[in-house]
């Protein structure tokens, strides 16, 4: 998480924008990723509660700033710069899907909280 932390200060400063809108971004964007994948709130909530989630969830958007890095590398002055972020992040235009340590996580979660499959849906 050190690292992710480190990741998170460089892209707050290339951005002109504050650390607290990237984390909340961050944590924001997985939710929304997370109902849209799973089609249920219930699911939702299982894969958040897994450690393989988050640590599959941070290698995705450490890879989506590497890339924002790579074509903007002059630090970004738009004034629209949240909003493009934002748009780099979203779900909307993610076609990415969890791999399966995180699906072990999620199955796991399932088994230790004794939760059926029923009310996944």
């Amino acid at each position: 998480m050190k690292d992710f932390n480190q990741h998170i200060k460089k892209m707050a400063l290339h951005l002109s924008i504050s650390e607290e809108y990237i984390n909340n971004l961050f944590l924001d964007t997985a939710g929304e990723f997370l109902k849209d994948y799973s089609g249920s709130a219930n699911a939702a909530q299982i894969w958040k509660a897994t450690p393989e989630f988050w640590t599959w969830w941070q290698q995705i958007w450490t890879n989506r700033d590497k890339m924002i890095l790579r074509r903007y590398p002059q630090r970004i002055g738009a004034s629209n710069r949240k909003e493009l972020y934002h748009i780099w992040h979203s779900p909307k235009y993610m076609h990415i899907k969890p791999n399966s340590r995180v699906y072990d996580g999620f199955i796991r979660t399932m088994k230790q909280q004794n939760i059926p499959l029923k009310q996944m849906t």
